[in-house]
């Protein structure tokens, strides 16, 4: 599970890609196409059809790959720029871009907009169906007790919607936690 995964996704796993092109690969390890025909040159194992395995390219590349060039190829490889460095900083940027196009490939992102529009309808349908639920409830309490309905909707509606307002309140952070 990725660290960020969380919620709805928590349990989401994607499979990793047995094989992919020389763009894909290039895209995964956060080098250009031209730098992977170079490391094909040197020796990375290329299937009959022309792509690369996964596991396999990596693990060439680890094996086979100058530390100092690892870097930008595999993060964490032991690289020997300083962490604070402007070339550390951009290598590391680097990588997390070419993570996250490799995700978006394999299909395991989702459109920010397209999540934040479906929370907020799914959240103003809960509330919509719980200010109905007043209208709806409320005169079955009164003739089941013999009350006031306009009393006992009233107050039904009240509590709803104090209840709602307080739910509003609560800020998303709280609820990762």
């Amino acid at each position: 599970m990725h660290p960020t995964q969380n919620g709805l996704f928590a349990d989401f796993v994607p499979a990793p890609a047995p094989a992919v092109s020389k763009k894909g690969f290039a895209e995964m390890i956060g080098v250009t196409p031209g730098r992977v025909s170079q490391l094909i040159e040197a020796g990375l194992p290329v299937q009959p059809n022309g792509t690369i395995a996964v596991k396999e390219g990596v693990a060439w590349v680890e094996a086979n790959t100058d530390p100092a060039r690892r870097r930008a190829i595999l993060p964490g490889s032991g690289a020997s720029a300083p962490a604070g460095s402007s070339r550390a900083r951009r290598d590391a940027a680097d990588a997390v871009t070419a993570e996250l196009k490799a995700a978006k490939l394999a299909g395991n992102l989702i459109d920010r907009r397209v999540a934040l529009r479906v929370v907020e309808s799914r959240a103003r349908m809960e509330r919509d169906s719980w200010i109905a639920w007043v209208n709806r409830v409320g005169p079955a309490l009164a003739a089941a007790t013999g009350g006031d309905i306009a009393v006992i909707a009233g107050e039904l509606d009240r509590s709803v919607r104090e209840h709602l307002a307080s739910l509003a309140e609560i800020k998303i952070e709280r609820l990762e936690a």
